[in-house]
């Protein structure tokens, strides 16, 4: 069986088809172009302390920086901005700005057992293998144990813990020094709705705000209770 993927492949493996199936349709249904980014009222900033208060590290060749968590909050909560690198992310998304600052914030309900249970699984470990494939180890802290696939599962658990997942939520718990490499592979974002603009398939934060609703379409939402 062969049908498009998720993270802009030409096709699925055979591992990922069900996964695939599942987030095409919830995705890309009528009236869902842009499940992550569609005009809203800016929800409440995060509350909860982060894992890391610097969780968005970036680098580009030799240059390396840091966006701080508050930088994050602040332009998620009122669109201004304190941080010269945040503004050129943000600058360079594809997006308006009020539609990632919803999008950041915005809850996805979920069970974190059914998490659990998708990234455990092989279409879970090929969507994980795939989602940090822009990252890199930051330094040589864990010597050359390669924590971005056990980093992103366990910040994403401990945002499902509470029952929703937040693009901003995951980003803040990752628990290990982690490093976007601008310059290598570009991250490739979780959904295959056609981009307007081409910086909304490749750029950092379309990757993120669309990551929660991916893991929401895979997993489940959990029943009414």
């Amino acid at each position: 069986m062969k049908i498009r993927s998720l993270w802009g492949l030409r096709r699925c493996s055979a591992a990922l088809v069900p996964f695939c199936a599942v987030v095409m349709g919830a995705l890309a249904g009528p009236g869902a172009a842009q499940p992550a980014l569609a005009p809203a009222a800016v929800p409440s900033p995060v509350t909860t302390p982060p894992a890391n208060p610097q969780p968005l590290r970036l680098s580009a060749g030799a240059e390396l920086w840091t966006i701080p968590d508050a930088a994050l909050q602040q332009f998620a909560t009122d669109g201004t901005f304190s941080d010269q690198h945040l503004l050129r992310l943000v600058a360079s998304s594809g997006w308006p700005d009020a539609a990632l600052r919803a999008a950041l914030l915005k809850p996805y309900a979920v069970d974190v057992v059914t998490v659990a249970r998708f990234l455990d699984s092989p279409a879970g470990q090929a969507f994980l293998q795939q989602q940090t494939r822009a990252y890199r180890p930051f330094g040589s802290t864990h010597g050359h144990r390669d924590l971005r696939v056990p980093a992103l599962r366990a910040a994403i658990l401990a945002e499902a813990r509470g029952g929703s997942l937040t693009a901003l939520g995951i980003l803040r718990r990752l628990p290990a020094p982690l490093v976007l490499d601008l310059a290598g592979p570009s991250p490739q974002r979780c959904s295959s709705i056609p981009c307007d603009n081409p910086q909304q398939c490749s750029s950092v934060l379309s990757w993120l705000v669309f990551l929660p609703a991916c893991l929401q379409a895979a997993a489940g939402s959990p029943a009414p209770s």
